[in-house]
């Protein structure tokens, strides 16, 4: 089971039960981690297949993803 702070904020992000301002927060917190990690959760947020992610999330989520991208550039 994995226990680390990015996985704990990527579910919070999937949460349907949490505020939107909640998973809002958690999708930004998640990008402010600044790890590999986060940057995998990120994209599964932008690509999840079984669209459980709405797309207010996925546009939040593809903005702080391209830039921890950049970053890692």
């Amino acid at each position: 089971m994995d226990d680390s702070k990015e996985y704990q904020l990527y579910l919070e992000a999937l949460d349907e039960e949490r505020s939107a301002w909640g998973r809002r927060t958690a999708v930004k917190r998640l990008s402010e981690c600044r790890t590999e990690e986060s940057l995998y959760y990120l994209n599964e947020l932008i690509v999840d297949r079984y669209f459980l992610v709405p797309d207010w999330l996925k546009k939040i989520s593809r903005e702080y993803y391209v830039s921890l991208c950049l970053e890692f550039l």
